[in-house]
């Protein structure tokens, strides 16, 4: 099964500008992304939203023909980086139609005390790697060609991975990744720590102590707590909670417990910023992240610090919450954090020498920002009007819906200003771990199979569905 991820990673390489475009496409409230890959067909891209089912459906007899008469296929690569493993996947760039087979590559979680969970940001890199790989070999073995028709037919390609870049032509690869997995790098970029992983509870302290410490600054000064700090809007319209997962609280952790690790770190950014440097040498952050995730301005954050590779301007902290930063002491969070931030769909770099080698690529492949896995897989599913409600189910569950307005409420978070998306508003609700759960219930009742064998989900789905809502009068916690 591909994940809507991938789906969604494909669109956000359709998005992206062509590959021979010197600057990426400039966001506005009103923006309507319309420009394509080079060499690419104009791209639908409100029927591109609906990518995990559309596309598999959909047929081409222009582009059949094409392929037929061209020697060269035009492919986009769309990365997933999962709490438990990378996956990659090939697509036509035309018409998004899988090429190949998806591959994923597991990497480990190291829980050293209750609530604590971190994963080796290098293996992220090492294990993507493999994935892309993985998922180019595949193309060696079929690729999903429609005659006009809709006979499906395969083409076998027998040559080497070196020699099938005249079979296949790699326009661009975009990566989501794990949101709040939080990473110290030193000034070099190397990772100076494990990474705290999203799920990582350990910084609940300094969750409550933000809102703690705000609220004292707040009825000190006489003034609302949203009105102090606007940034804390997003958390119930300022009467919190702050998940420990978030950046914040994980950067006061580490200043507090782990002092020369933070003092040392050069950079403290996320899996999507470590993934994307690693790829182009580029350290950037992802308006996604940092609006969802880091009490910024997901619109004002884009007009920050972009004007270009180690400049800056005088609006460098734009969107960022510097009065919460200074009541908190952490103003020197802002400059450990990525001085660059970009939008989904915009174009980060090439791929340097050394990436490219490592994944088998042309150097200089267009590498597209994704963004949070979650809210990458908003695209992909097509939750992109004021409305549109979704629902994502991973190793955690979110409830996320379009809001015309970046307006906020008791009980939920959000709304969040430019996210998805630069010219979008969401809010959400969810459950952490809910994923986890049904994955534990589902070992725990595989455990007595004779032959070992894992009961499907599908299987559970079915047998849940005989159940009356209530489960009976059961209640299960989905934390313990």
């Amino acid at each position: 099964m591909i994940p809507i991820q991938s789906w969604a990673a494909l669109i956000l390489l359709l998005l992206a500008t062509s590959a021979s475009a010197k600057t990426s496409p400039s966001f506005h409230p009103s923006f309507a992304p319309t420009t394509s890959l080079k060499s690419s067909s104009t791209i639908p891209t409100t029927s591109s939203a609906h990518a995990s089912e559309s596309t598999q459906q959909h047929s081409s007899s222009t582009s059949t023909k094409k392929h037929k008469k061209e020697k060269n296929i035009d492919v986009v690569i769309g990365i997933d980086g999962g709490t438990e493993s990378i996956r990659a996947c090939c697509f036509d760039a035309h018409n998004g139609r899988i090429l190949g087979k998806p591959c994923a590559f597991p990497y480990a979680t190291s829980h050293p005390f209750p609530g604590w969970a971190e994963q080796n940001p290098e293996e992220w890199y090492e294990c993507m790697a493999g994935a892309v790989k993985g998922a180019l070999a595949s193309l060696k073995e079929n690729t999903n060609i429609f005659d006009d028709d809709d006979n499906a037919t395969i083409r076998k390609v027998t040559e080497s991975v070196g020699s099938r870049a005249s079979e296949y032509n790699v326009l661009a690869i975009c990566c989501d990744t794990t949101c709040c997995s939080v990473v110290a790098l030193s000034s070099d970029y190397k990772p100076l720590r494990p990474c705290l992983l999203w799920m990582d509870a350990r910084s609940a302290v300094q969750a409550r102590q933000i809102m703690d410490i705000a609220g004292e600054a707040a009825n000190a000064a006489g003034e609302e707590i949203t009105a102090l700090f606007p940034s804390l809007r997003v958390n119930s319209a300022g009467q919190g909670p702050i998940s420990a997962e978030w950046l914040l609280p994980k950067a006061m952790w580490i200043k507090k417990h782990e002092p020369t690790i933070y003092e040392c770190a050069e950079v403290i950014c996320e899996y999507q910023d470590y993934i994307n440097y690693r790829l182009t040498g580029k350290m950037v952050a992802s308006s996604c992240n940092a609006a969802v995730r880091w009490h910024h301005d997901g619109w004002e954050v884009l007009k920050g610090g972009n004007t270009g590779d180690g400049e800056e301007n005088d609006n460098t902290n734009a969107g960022r919450p510097m009065t919460l930063y200074r009541e908190l002491e952490m103003e020197e969070l802002a400059e450990k954090l990525p001085r660059k931030t970009l939008a989904m769909g915009e174009i980060v770099g090439g791929l340097t020498e050394k990436a490219a080698s490592d994944l088998g690529l042309p150097v200089g492949t267009l590498v597209v920002q994704g963004g949070p896995d979650a809210f990458v897989g908003m695209i992909g599913l097509g939750a992109i009007h004021p409305g549109d409600l979704c629902l994502i189910t991973g190793s955690s569950h979110l409830h996320c819906l379009i809001t015309p307005y970046p307006t906020s409420a008791s009980g939920t978070w959000g709304a969040y200003r430019g996210a998805p998306l630069p010219h979008l508003n969401f809010a959400e609700g969810g459950q952490s771990s809910t994923g986890s759960l049904v994955r534990w219930v589902r070992d725990l009742v595989s455990s007595s199979s004779e032959d070992g064998e894992k009961v499907s989900y599908r299987v559970l789905d079915e047998e849940a569905g005989q159940i009356a809502p209530g489960s009976e009068g059961l209640v299960a916690l989905e934390t313990w």
